[in-house]
């Protein structure tokens, strides 16, 4: 879900005028005041109030192909979720083009769909938009979503309540030079063919599951796409935005000190999900800072979200370390592996969870 998002944010940061101190993946910069942090024990910091709030937690996973998921039971990772006082669980899904749960995953998804219902927790499918083509015509392209859309919910509709559309998808189509704040800021053409495409899923699904709800992501600063969307009448019902550490600091140079108030102010009628947050390592501290960092940035994070009632879930990126990745795509777990994908500990920053 992640894949190459920090490269994409740092290319379009950089060409946006938006600049890090470095617009490379391996030197995302990570929020100056995170540092303080690192001489805190994590019980100085106190965990957020949760008497006056309503919100969700959840977390991403990659139960399909990654290998250290491939080597947990589906209810084992159902069980650590629940542990740590979540609910939600989003997850990558790979579909042949009439809809159907790619072979490979079929009975990972069986295994998967038995232990959520068990354990009462809600699935999140990151459906990949396998059909779409930019160069299609803006008909074909709602054809296609509404066939993708209608067959993905006529056979698997009974598990899910919502349904994210797409990851990631602004990022091909913003201008260069463009922030992404605006609509305008996209390319007009290849835009509408992928908000055509989102349309008919969106009204794909809801013919077959009518109580259905959508959701299209975006990060950064690109929260014009949504609005192209919605200008162009995808009948979306939430966002699902990505917000990582590098952006809390880069935001506060662009007027964004709060991006759970900007998107709520920007967007009165749509729910706010944050499908994506999480906290970028840095290879230059040791291993210990990174994970007291990790912790500082994500409880106050949360409680950002839990402070601001329209946000409703906040899924942190991810459920564990995958370490054959780059550094920090290797990082982003929430449990690490004391021995390679048999043995896990949890790392501090679970307490803002348990």
């Amino acid at each position: 879900m992640i894949k190459n998002f920090a490269k994409s944010l740092a290319v379009a940061v950089c060409a946006a005028g938006f600049t890090f101190a470095s617009c490379s993946k391996q030197n995302d910069v990570v929020p100056a005041d995170e540092a303080v942090a690192s001489s805190q024990s994590q019980t100085t910091l106190k965990t957020a109030s949760t008497s006056a709030s309503t919100l969700k937690l959840g977390i991403n996973g990659h139960p399909f192909g990654d290998a250290p998921y491939l080597a947990t039971p589906a209810s084992k990772q159902i069980e650590l979720i629940k542990g740590m006082g979540m609910n939600w669980y989003r997850i990558n899904v790979i579909t042949s083009s009439d809809g159907t749960i790619s072979a490979s995953s079929s009975s990972l998804w069986t295994s998967l769909r038995d232990a959520a219902k068990n354990g009462q927790v809600n699935l999140l499918p990151m459906l990949y938009l396998r059909t779409l083509k930019e160069t299609d015509t803006e008909q074909s392209a709602y054809e296609k979503g509404r066939t993708l859309g209608a067959n993905f919910a006529g056979k698997y509709g009974e598990y899910f309540e919502y349904y994210n559309l797409g990851n990631d998808l602004e990022l091909d189509l913003l201008i260069s030079g463009k922030s992404g704040r605006e609509a305008s800021h996209y390319d007009a053409t290849r835009s509408a063919v992928v908000a055509s495409y989102l349309k008919g899923a969106d009204e794909g699904i809801k013919a077959n599951d009518p109580g259905a709800k959508t959701m299209i992501d975006a990060g950064w600063l690109h929260w014009g796409f949504l609005t192209f969307c919605s200008n162009y009448g995808v009948k979306y019902d939430a966002i699902g935005y990505h917000w990582y550490s590098d952006m809390e600091s880069a935001g506060k140079s662009n007027k964004v000190t709060d991006i759970t108030t900007t998107l709520s102010t920007l967007f009165p009628t749509k729910d706010i999900w944050f499908t994506e947050f999480g906290f970028r390592y840095k290879s230059t501290n040791s291993f210990s800072v990174n994970e007291t960092n990790q912790n500082a940035f994500i409880h106050t994070f949360l409680d950002k979200c839990r402070a601001n009632p329209r946000v409703k879930v906040a899924m942190t990126y991810e459920l564990f370390d995958e370490p054959y990745k780059s550094y920090q795509e290797s990082n982003y777990g929430l449990i690490k592996w004391t021995t390679q994908y048999s043995d896990m500990a949890d790392k501090a920053v679970t307490i803002n969870f348990k």
